[in-house]
């Protein structure tokens, strides 16, 4: 079996003003492809589907 290439993700997190108050916000660019989140779980639902076969199930229900 040969092993997958090396991935680069570069991940920005921030917080951003809205009505409701300041939310987080996220992106993850691998070379010129660039997604952008509105939740964490959203993000980590993304990550979970670059890496199926090695990422362990990521609970974010605790996180507020």
């Amino acid at each position: 079996m040969n092993p997958k290439p090396p991935q680069v993700y570069v991940l920005r997190i921030w917080y951003e003003p809205s009505p409701e108050g300041e939310v987080w916000r996220a992106s993850v660019s691998q070379g010129e492809e660039r997604h952008y989140f509105a939740e964490l779980q959203e993000l980590a639902r993304f990550l979970q589907g670059q890496f199926p076969e090695q990422t362990p199930t990521l609970h974010l229900e605790d996180v507020s």
